[in-house]
């Protein structure tokens, strides 16, 4: 009798095993099965707001769409050519703005020149100045161009235009 109880045993015991495993086995599809839902779930939703935006698309006629896409296109295009003018307008004046200053500079290092004609420490200085001011407008004509283009565009086109020819005229 002991060996038959004892294979009871050893047979009981290999069925909890085996049902610990089968156990194992369910809690992990129960898992992949949870997960598989969540997916199925968000794709539904995903397909219910798919279903709500062509809907409201569908509201409006292609017609329409295609004529507000024109339309925005159009104006891109008149901006961009705006922006070419803008550019072009903002070269002239900085190329307007250079000629002045270095009329300007020069006009003071001549007048500077006339009145210290006497003194070669000071005529040296002078040149020195001269000379590096020159430097300077050289290197940071790029950042003059950029704190004129501020103005530029503040300011109408046509009295940019009148404003050139006054200033050339007061330069000559």
């Amino acid at each position: 009798m002991s060996c038959t109880i004892e294979k009871a045993l050893a047979d009981a015991k290999a069925l909890v095993e085996r049902l610990r495993d089968h156990d194992d086995a369910a809690e992990s599809l129960i898992e992949q099965t949870t997960a598989l839902n969540k997916r199925v779930e968000a794709m539904k939703q995903y397909q219910e707001e798919i279903q709500e935006l062509n809907e409201v698309a569908r509201h409006r006629p292609r017609s329409t769409l295609v004529m507000g896409i024109q339309q925005e296109n159009r104006q891109i295009r008149e901006l961009q050519q705006e922006n070419k003018e803008l550019r072009t307008s903002l070269e002239e004046h900085q190329s307007a703005l250079e000629l002045i200053m270095s009329k300007y500079r020069e006009q003071m290092f001549r007048l500077l020149m006339a009145s210290k004609k006497d003194d070669p420490g000071i005529i040296m200085k002078l040149k020195e100045q001269h000379s590096k001011i020159d430097m300077v407008h050289r290197n940071n004509s790029e950042g003059f161009f950029l704190d004129a283009s501020r103005h530029v565009l503040e300011a109408p086109q046509h009295g940019l235009e009148r404003r050139h020819l006054e200033a050339n005229q007061n330069v000559h």
